[in-house]
């Protein structure tokens, strides 16, 4: 009688020319780049950057597909129910890790429902201000904030749960006033409607290169090649971090060759010096995480935000 090993092994040998089987096979059609959010932001042009190497690679036509609404859910929604080949590749951001403490009930679970397939840029986000507020770093607003309780606002772009993180680790008093995007909030930075705004560097690098805004500091736990004469707002508020990250997942139940071959291609891609470039000039930074590692770093940032959500008394709706 054969041993339990034995037969693992046998298993295992039998699965080998199969997983290959599926990654020379993969793509055999179309591949779709689902974008959850409105085209022409940074999800998008990091996309496009990507599309022609990608299509050169896989043989195959590379589209970008908008599932728009519901703060990216309806993009993860629309993937999570696709067949589970490779041809549907859910292209999202760090609001994959916002949504279940924003949303009472989601049609998907962010956990099980989709794999995580590889971490394409990160970009730290960063607080400006209107060139007429009297402060200039970290510790400088901090120092107002707290003379000035409750009488500063800031802005934020999109998802309110990093500006909360903020508030919280400074131990300062403000109003948080949401915007649906980084472009609404920059026109009312830059008109003084509102003195402080926190968005992704991506976000907001040409209006900082107008003199229009100033910048106060990156949202990372240290300084930036991005920015690189911005200190840290974890100067004034320690541990404080906010990283926008852009990430690639496919359905639960794509073979695990086809996740290897997308991660592995994207990797390489993301290094080619005119991509690196480009995604530099965009404010993002190439990365090509391994799959188990950004898996791993999914799960974290979930449990992050949820934290944070619950300390700001933030209920899901």
């Amino acid at each position: 009688m054969l041993s339990k090993l034995w037969i693992a092994f046998l298993a295992s040998a039998l699965l080998l020319p199969l997983q290959s089987a599926f990654a020379q096979a993969f793509p055999a059609k179309v591949v779709r780049i689902v974008i959850p959010f409105s085209l022409g932001g940074s999800n998008d042009l990091t996309a496009r950057i990507l599309l022609p190497h990608l299509a050169e690679r896989w043989k195959q036509q590379v589209i970008i597909e908008p599932h728009v609404g519901a703060a990216s859910t309806v993009g993860a929604t629309h993937v999570a129910r696709s067949a589970p080949d490779g041809h549907a590749i859910l292209f999202t951001s760090t609001q994959y890790a916002y949504a279940p403490s924003t949303f009472a009930s989601l049609p998907y679970d962010p956990l099980n429902d989709l794999v995580p397939v590889t971490l394409v840029t990160v970009s730290p986000q960063m607080i400006i201000a209107h060139p007429s507020l009297p402060v200039n770093n970290p510790k400088q607003l901090v120092a107002f904030a707290r003379s000035h309780p409750g009488q500063l606002s800031i802005g934020n772009a999109g998802n309110p749960l990093p500006t909360y993180s903020f508030i919280a680790l400074a131990k300062v008093k403000m109003t948080t006033v949401p915007y649906k995007g980084a472009g609404p909030l920059q026109i009312d930075i830059m008109g003084g409607h509102v003195p402080l705004g926190m968005a992704a560097i991506s976000s907001f690098m040409g209006t900082v290169k107008s003199g229009r805004a100033k910048v106060i500091g990156v949202c990372s736990l240290e300084r930036t090649p991005l920015y690189p004469d911005a200190p840290p707002m974890a100067e004034a508020a320690p541990g404080f971090e906010a990283v926008a990250w852009f990430g690639m997942f496919v359905p639960r139940g794509t073979p695990p060759a086809v996740v290897k071959r997308i991660r592995d291609d994207i990797a390489e891609v993301v290094q080619i010096p005119d991509v690196r470039k480009r995604l530099n000039d965009i404010g993002g930074e190439p990365s090509g995480m391994p799959t188990e590692e950004f898996a791993r770093m999914v799960r974290s940032e979930i449990e992050k935000w949820n934290k944070v959500a619950k300390a700001a008394g933030i209920k899901p709706q």
